[in-house]
């Protein structure tokens, strides 16, 4: 992770980019995490340095397109519901259920740094944050990497997640930008751009079978769409969030009314949808020896 004294000297030449505390922006969250806040004329973001994790997005004159947890807790090595956890090296719980790895990988819970800051000439921001490999990541997943995500802040958002394998022996693995996006009610929106695509239902023993439309969200989802198009859109009374990414897999998941039970979304989950650009299931990605996964999504209200 970036040191203090790091940051400051990236930020200092870098105007609309500060340093804060999470207690000054989300005092009902807690104080434990160090955030980036970005602020230009065509949006602004901010962005936890633990797992490069986006929390909001708004563009200038607009609502905020990413939903955060009520309930959510900043808090050192806990995950943060909401935004846009990084999912990596692997999506879902790991392959080897007996040694109690943590779901969704270690990156969304990991200390990135921040090695890119800069204000570009059209007026937006772009930042880089890094993560390499360490012995603690190691004794996870045996692999040497050098993971980056750039974050470019605009008008539209704009990130690409790029995972560069040092290692000597090819490697699978499996990635998603796991995007909460806020709805004022999500049994009232339609997810457009899946039809036709196969879809897996996870809630029906792993079912496979062809969607035939538009997705609704009626009470409990989580189904895995693969080889899909690169647009979707979510439609909802707030308006058309516009999705564009270059990865294979889409997941849409909203918990339900399953949530009330505990946890950290309760009564909020109708709030929310989370469809999830990456590559998983059927789409894992094999890197060979000094190969590059390049994973990139546009969010924008339109």
């Amino acid at each position: 992770m970036s040191s203090p004294a790091d940051l400051t000297q990236i930020l200092a030449a870098v105007p609309g980019v500060r340093l804060v505390n999470s207690a000054e922006l989300y005092p009902e969250h807690g104080s434990g995490l160090p955030l980036l806040q970005i602020a230009n004329a065509h949006g602004q973001a901010v962005v936890a340095l633990q797992g490069a994790h986006l929390i909001s997005f708004v563009p200038a004159g607009g609502r905020d397109l990413l939903w955060l947890a009520p309930q959510a807790r900043f808090s050192p090595g806990k995950a943060i519901r909401g935004g846009i956890p990084l999912c990596l090296p692997w999506f879902g719980g790991h392959p080897d259920k007996s040694r109690g790895l943590p779901a969704h990988g270690f990156a969304r819970t990991s200390d990135w740094s921040l090695e890119e800051a800069q204000l570009l000439d059209d007026g937006r921001h772009r930042l880089v944050l890094g993560l390499k490999d360490t012995l603690l990541t190691r004794e996870m997943w045996p692999h040497h990497f050098h993971f980056r995500f750039a974050i470019t802040v605009g008008r539209e958002l704009d990130v690409e997640l790029l995972a560069e394998h040092h290692g000597h022996v090819p490697v699978t693995f499996t990635a998603a930008l796991h995007t909460y996006f806020a709805v004022p009610e999500v049994a009232d929106c339609v997810i457009e751009g899946l039809a036709g695509c196969e879809q897996i239902d996870t809630l029906d023993g792993i079912r496979r079978l062809r969607n035939d439309g538009d997705v609704r969200i009626s009470n409990m989802h989580d189904s895995v769409y693969l080889d899909v198009p690169a647009e979707q859109r979510i439609v909802s009374a707030a308006g058309v969030t516009r999705i564009v990414s270059n990865t294979r897999s889409a997941v849409v998941w909203n918990p339900g009314t399953a949530a009330l039970k505990g946890g950290d979304i309760g009564a909020a989950y109708s709030g929310f949808v989370c469809v999830e650009r990456g590559d998983v299931f059927d789409n894992a990605v094999t890197l060979n020896p000094g190969g590059v996964y390049r994973a990139s999504m546009q969010l924008s209200a339109v």
